[in-house]
């Protein structure tokens, strides 16, 4: 009996040490190792595919028949490309061209997250190189001194670039698309940023699908002809456009023509107000010391006479001078013109300079002058400058007054900086000086605006507009233009 006790008691106290093992917590365990952050990439990568005259160049030989060219034998071309970072490709590179021919490009921008676009497009070169004797006869002799700048290929040289969906053939829903068309004097000459993919353009920002431009020139006359949508590349079905160089002559054998591109990608995420032009400076002068803007009209003294000075250089597109017309004349209506108060007139600037209205109290035909404004070509401020001088510095012209009653103010707008005459000594820059300073030795003060991130503000500001306060403004775009005209103190 007492061993049977010891047993029974012995599994009790076994059995009470595995109670107690089996009453623990209820509890559970997850684990998540390796855990990381890492920026992203925006890699921009471009590739080009052409056609010359409806041959396409492949791994760098132009293929397919024309009976109208045999490139003098030689089948070579280095326009086409894949994907890749740029490193001395060119979209043309083309050494005899003839009226009549044309080339079609298709550029691909490809970029693993969703990103703004912009580009850089400018005319460096448009050179008379040679004068042959049929070049002679066609330009009278004028061609006796041939030389840069001097070209006529640039004018009869056509493109149209618009956005394309990748088949290289301007087709019917992208009639819309066209982001230039003209010749390569506007579309190339001194502009910039001439490609806007931001916040304001057309099109949405590119990526991660490819994104397409495509381009076409016409050593002649454009017709735009574009096809259905519809599968196949212009070798097969044409390009949508025509070509006829049936109209020019030998004026432009020899010349040269150089035309620089430059892309650039920023992130779209985030960066909702991004503009391709820079961020949106304050409107007060740089950099002399703000002055106080008035909201009050800009001529206390009421009797000036006002010379406005446009820039209309082909770096200013239709709705950028579309902008700069309605500020212009916003601040011609501020002016209250009248026949014992205040007059203005208006000269302006592109590849030459022009009086298009003279000093008068008439607002409505001043208005209508600065309406007709075309952009064009380069950026010739030294013209522009001694033209309105000639209106402010002649009394008894019937157009400018006594300075003692009508002191003379000259308000020039522009986005570039000069880059014509090309007359040799001095350089542009240095023309415009020396006009700028002619001006104010003849009593007249000159206040400047400058639009955009590409002018020199330290040139303008010490160079051309009068020394000291209040003379030098700049604007991020044209639609700053407006509010700085509203502000100005010309008789600080």
């Amino acid at each position: 009996m007492r061993r049977i006790l010891t047993v029974i008691l012995s599994l009790g106290i076994v059995g009470a040490v595995v109670f107690g093992i089996t009453q623990a917590f209820f509890s559970d365990t997850e684990t998540s190792t390796g855990n990381i952050l890492q920026a992203g990439s925006l890699d921009l990568k471009i590739d080009n595919t052409c056609y010359y005259n409806g041959r396409a160049c492949v791994d760098g030989r132009w293929i397919g028949n024309n009976e109208h060219d045999n490139f003098n034998g030689n089948d070579v071309c280095s326009c086409s490309w894949k994907s890749k970072d740029l490193d001395g490709e060119l979209f043309f590179d083309l050494h005899d061209l003839k009226p009549g021919d044309w080339e079609e490009d298709t550029i691909s921008f490809d970029i693993e997250n969703p990103a703004w676009l912009c580009g850089d497009a400018v005319l460096t070169a448009n050179d008379d190189v040679t004068c042959t004797n049929p070049e002679q006869k066609d330009e009278q002799g004028l061609c006796e001194d041939p030389g840069a700048g001097l070209g006529e290929l640039a004018k009869n040289l056509n493109f149209v670039f618009w956005v394309d969906d990748g088949d290289n053939v301007f087709e019917t829903d992208e009639a819309e698309g066209v982001l230039h068309r003209g010749t390569a004097e506007t579309v190339f000459g001194g502009q910039d940023k001439w490609l806007k993919g931001d916040a304001g353009s057309s099109f949405a920002p590119i990526g991660p699908r490819t994104f397409y431009i495509a381009k076409y020139f016409c050593f002649g006359e454009i017709g735009e002809t574009p096809l259905a949508q519809d599968d196949g590349a212009p070798a097969e079905r044409g390009s949508g456009f025509t070509c006829d160089g049936s109209k020019l002559d030998n004026q432009t054998q020899t010349d040269n023509l150089i035309v620089d591109f430059k892309f650039y990608a920023e992130q779209s995420r985030h960066n909702d107000d991004f503009s391709c032009t820079g961020e949106r400076p304050s409107i007060t002068p740089s950099p002399s010391p703000s002055p106080t803007l008035s909201p009050t009209p800009p001529l206390s003294c009421n009797n000036a006479d006002v010379m406005l000075v446009l820039d209309r250089s082909g770096s200013i597109d239709s709705g950028e001078l579309a902008t700069l017309k309605t500020a212009a004349k916003s601040f011609v209506d501020t002016l209250a013109l009248s026949s014992t108060g205040n007059h203005a007139g208006q000269s302006s600037f592109s590849t030459t300079g022009s009086l298009d209205h003279h000093l008068s109290d008439n607002s409505v035909t001043l208005k209508a002058a600065i309406d007709a404004l075309v952009s064009s070509n380069f950026t010739n401020l030294k013209e522009g400058i001694e033209l309105a001088t000639g209106e402010q510095a002649n009394p008894g012209d019937g157009h400018d007054r006594a300075d003692v009653t009508s002191p003379d103010k000259m308000v020039i707008i522009t986005d570039g900086n000069p880059n014509r005459p090309l007359d040799g000594d001095p350089p542009p820059d240095v023309d415009a000086k020396n006009a700028a300073d002619a001006a104010k030795a003849a009593g007249i003060e000159i206040f400047v605006v400058g639009i955009g991130g590409d002018v020199d503000a330290t040139y303008l500001t010490n160079d051309i507009a009068t020394a000291g306060a209040g003379h030098y403004f700049s604007g991020a775009n044209y639609t700053d233009l407006q509010t700085i005209l509203d502000n100005l103190d010309l008789c600080h």
